[in-house]
């Protein structure tokens, strides 16, 4: 929505994390820390098996972490770069763990959307097909709000896609007014 309000190119970090399951290389040191049965019929990681091994303890999560989180911080970063070299003014930066992989750094304002955690839930389940036991996981390794931090705007995602659509003009309105360093 902040895309469709002229707030530049949406970079979906979860997307740039896909992309790199598809690259020969992430793809080794992932069969290397996690074993060749996270590969399906065609030599391609499942995500699925992938998922599965990953986060069924906090080690194997980390392991993880530590393989994706800096090619994908570093994709970001080449994304950004560009689109300042294409005179790109706004970007987004859409990363539900922002604030632990770093992210961060990149944003001039931050946006931090919140839901009750019971409708993310739902959301999660009916719009992803994930069991209730994987969205509980998933939700609970997201990045909570940091304390302190002066520079977020806060939107509640509480309500329904009409008036979500409105907050975002809202805040896109803002953001453009805001003379940015």
């Amino acid at each position: 929505m902040l895309a469709n309000e002229g707030l530049g190119r949406n970079l979906e970090v979860d997307a740039i994390g896909h992309q790199l399951l598809g690259e020969n290389a992430t793809r080794q040191r992932l069969v290397k820390a996690f074993g060749e049965d996270i590969l399906d019929e065609n030599g391609e990681v499942c995500r699925k098996a992938l998922g599965r091994k990953a986060f069924q303890n906090d080690a194997n999560t980390e392991k993880l972490n530590s393989i994706m989180h800096p090619a994908m911080v570093e994709r970001v970063r080449q994304e950004i770069e560009q689109a300042k070299d294409r005179g790109e003014e706004f970007f987004i930066v859409n990363a539900a763990l922002l604030f632990s992989m770093g992210l961060d750094r990149f944003c001039q304002r931050l946006i931090y959307v919140v839901t009750l955690p019971e409708i993310r839930m739902q959301r999660l389940i009916d719009n992803r097909n994930w069991s209730e036991e994987s969205t509980r996981e998933r939700l609970f390794a997201q990045d909570e709000l940091p304390a302190g931090r002066s520079d977020i705007i806060i939107v509640n995602n509480d309500r329904t896609e009409k008036e979500l659509a409105s907050e975002a003009h809202r805040v896109a309105m803002l953001l453009k007014g805001m003379k940015l360093a």
